[in-house]
């Protein structure tokens, strides 16, 4: 009867614990999220490529994982009478030494006070999910939000592969602005996030 070698075996074993790793890894269902805003997000102050960071509250599997993004566009409209444009998007989801992308689209507000759907102001929101296709081409990908009276959102230069759909969260009001604080919370639909060459 042959010995196996110890070496050999401790591969195998080794083998064994990278899938079972990889078999481990998190698989988000398309499902709803309770999310805490971390920080202010502020048409006036806020810009684009900003880190928009929140803390997840529920489903209780979640709970204290990081969701982050980045806003995509800030325009505050200078007048009373004008329209503030909040644009932004979560792309992936942070668990200990996993990170999942994610699509999100936004279902309610509840600012840091406790009103469901207004800002911090009391200014009736206006929520748009935008949903972009990621060109085809190489370098960076560069994500132009929505503008202010348009619904489009696209996203430019997102690399080699096949096109991803990015969906971009847009925030309006009635004002010279539109503002968030941290402890806002949004409900979310979360799913994960195909890869660039998945179809």
């Amino acid at each position: 009867m042959k010995r196996v070698p110890v070496f050999a075996l401790l591969l195998a074993l080794l083998a064994a614990g990278a899938i079972q790793s990889l078999q481990a890894q998190p698989v988000i269902p398309n499902t709803d999220f309770r999310v805490k805003l971390l920080g202010p997000l502020n048409a006036k102050t806020s810009q684009k490529g900003d880190q928009v960071t929140a803390q997840v509250r529920s489903p209780e599997e979640f709970r204290d994982a990081i969701m982050e993004g980045k806003v995509t566009e800030a325009k505050s409209s200078g007048k009373i009478k004008g329209e503030s444009v909040l644009n932004f998007t979560f792309e992936t989801l942070h668990m200990g030494q996993d990170v999942v992308p994610v699509e999100t689209q936004v279902k309610s507000i509840t600012n840091s006070k406790g009103q469901v759907n207004v800002d911090e102001e009391g200014r009736s929101v206006k929520k748009t999910n935008n949903i972009g296709k990621a060109a085809v081409g190489t370098g960076l990908g560069a994500l132009i939000g929505g503008l202010a009276g348009g619904a489009k959102g696209a996203a430019i230069g997102a690399g080699v592969g096949a096109a991803a759909s990015i969906v971009m969260i847009k925030m309006t009001v009635k004002g010279n602005n539109v503002e968030f604080a941290p402890g806002t919370q949004f409900i979310l639909s979360v799913k994960q996030r195909r890869h660039s060459g998945d179809h």
